[in-house]
């Protein structure tokens, strides 16, 4: 068209000029994001600056970290960075660990939702690898790099938050423990005095001991027999045994104390046992293994039947079954004869034992008739004849014949004499030849005499009333007499009687309500009693 000038297009060679100048610099941006920031500094100077704020970041953290916890020393743990792998599936991993972290809740709430397992000591350590090798590090490495710091750091932190044995100090302080304590009371000693040594507080023992059931503390006995249970400072029992079978018990409840008393009971064994006599009952008893106390309860069930001190001779014969008692496992006493036997010159004695419905017990022959007769054969126990009853005997002291009134049974200074029956005093003092003596009445008819005492029993007064079986005086040789000895007469309507032959009334027999069921027992014991002789 006429009067215009056509508009010339570029070059082609001009876009291909730019284009390259742009694919270039585009490229060069790439690689180095910050150039268009500033100058590029060198790689030297780069990982120094690094490695500086890594290490000034640590270090506040460390501070931090103990600055919280209030600890005066560094605490323990490893600074080292272990390897970490992340998988293609995004779990983060440990080398040498068990399995992947696994998210728990932290207490600390600024921290990622991670609690770690600590580095073994054999796992590999490096510095962080920013990949600045490459000259220009690309996003990858950065997120990597970043991700390992954190990681790291938890690491670093994860002993200091899991193990508090570590990072705190054990306490000093110890829980006092419960111990009982056994005391050995001394003489002069109370419960309070006990409790001082203890450091226990005195006004409890005071409190206690007021108790209308506790009373017994207040007198202690001595020995072995009081334990406390306490725990520092703190009464939270005590046990006192004031007898074998008794055991007194205070127990703290809160603020209170309750007591409480516990009856112990005996292990009751029956035993069985014969012998034969050599020279004496006790002699014979004694070799067998038989305690005093029972050759004592023996000779007293037949007491008024045999006379021990003449009667018995070689090859008579005894048997008795009897209860032994024992607690915790050891022996302690033997109990009461539930039968007997004794086989004198060929005649049978038998005794069964009959408890009454008031608890008391006696003898019995298994016809039903008492053993017990109002007078008992001997004034003394296992006692032998010197001189007995007769009316021509020639006196050792006056040198010429006369009746003797009476039996003289031998023994030594101080043996105790036994009123053969119950009576009344009346007479008690010196008297001519006889010496020290006492006479006693019994009802209107029997009367008995006990000569040559070297003392009186107390408590025996002229016109006083004594039982039979109860010590009156003791064996001496006052009066006309060459050693020490009892003599003993006894009287019927004031004839003089040999007291070993003449018939002694008997007291009762067994209750006629209850013979029938003491008949079926003595049937059983006399069964045991055949048995026991057969052996």
């Amino acid at each position: 068209m006429p009067g215009l000038v056509p508009i010339q297009k570029p070059h082609r060679a001009y876009w291909l000029v730019a284009g390259i100048v742009l694919l270039a610099t585009g490229i060069w941006l790439g690689h180095e994001p910050i150039a268009s920031i500033g100058s590029p500094e060198s790689l030297e100077a780069r990982r120094t600056k690094l490695a500086s704020q890594l290490s000034a970041v640590l270090e506040a953290e460390d501070r931090l970290v103990r600055d919280s916890l209030a600890l005066r020393k560094p605490l323990p743990g490893s600074l080292s960075i272990p390897d970490i792998n992340i998988s293609p599936a995004g779990r983060v991993g440990i080398p040498g660990a068990s399995g992947p972290l696994s998210a728990v809740d932290d207490p600390i709430s600024d921290m990622p939702p991670w609690r770690l397992t600590p580095a073994t000591p054999n796992s590999a350590t490096r510095a962080l690898d920013l990949n600045l090798s490459s000259g220009t590090p690309s996003n990858a490495a950065i997120t990597r790099a970043a991700l390992q710091f954190d990681l790291a750091y938890l690491l670093m932190l994860q002993p200091r938050l899991e193990s508090p044995k570590t990072a705190f100090p054990k306490s000093t302080i110890e829980t006092p423990i419960e111990h009982w304590v056994n005391i050995n009371i001394r003489p002069g000693d109370s419960l309070t005095k006990i409790f001082k040594r203890l450091d226990l507080n005195p006004r409890i023992a005071v409190t206690i001991a007021q108790r209308s059931d506790a009373r017994i503390l207040n007198r202690l006995r001595t020995g072995p027999y009081l334990q406390i249970l306490v725990r520092g400072q703190q009464l939270l029992a005590l046990r006192y045994q004031p007898d074998l079978l008794t055991i007194l018990s205070v127990e703290r409840e809160g603020q209170r104390y309750r007591t409480s008393t516990i009856k112990r009971k005996f292990d009751v064994t029956e035993r069985a046992l014969t012998g034969v006599i050599r020279s004496s009952l006790f002699q014979s008893g004694m070799k067998n293994g038989v305690s005093r106390d029972l050759l004592y309860n023996l000779s007293s069930i037949f007491q008024w039947q045999i006379d021990f001190s003449k009667d018995l001779r070689p090859g008579d014969r005894y048997g008795l079954i009897y209860e032994e008692r024992s607690l915790d496992g050891r022996k302690f006493s033997s109990g009461p004869i539930l039968a007997a036997e004794f086989v004198v010159r060929g005649k049978t004695y038998r005794a069964i034992r009959q408890v009454s419905r008031n608890g008391t017990s006696h003898y019995f022959t298994p016809d039903g008739e008492s053993l017990e007769g109002l007078f008992l054969r001997s004034p003394m126990r296992m006692a032998q004849i010197t001189s007995p009853f007769s009316n021509r005997r020639y006196h050792p002291v006056l040198k010429k014949w006369g009746a003797h009134k009476g039996v003289d049974y031998g023994g030594s200074t101080g043996d105790p004499v036994m009123a053969t029956a119950e009576g009344m005093v009346t007479f008690i003092g010196r008297k001519h030849q006889y010496g020290n003596v006492i006479t006693l009445q019994h009802g209107q008819k029997y009367t008995t005499l006990y000569a040559h005492l070297s003392r009186f029993a107390n408590n025996v007064r002229n016109g006083s009333t004594v039982t039979q079986g109860q010590v009156i005086g003791y064996v001496g040789t006052t009066g006309l007499s060459t050693g020490p000895h009892l003599h003993y007469e006894f009287r019927v309507n004031g004839v003089h009687k040999n007291p070993i032959t003449v018939k002694l009334p008997r007291s009762f027999a067994i209750d006629r309500a209850l013979r029938p069921e003491f008949m079926k027992i003595a049937e059983f014991w006399a069964t045991q009693l055949n048995q026991l002789a057969r052996r």
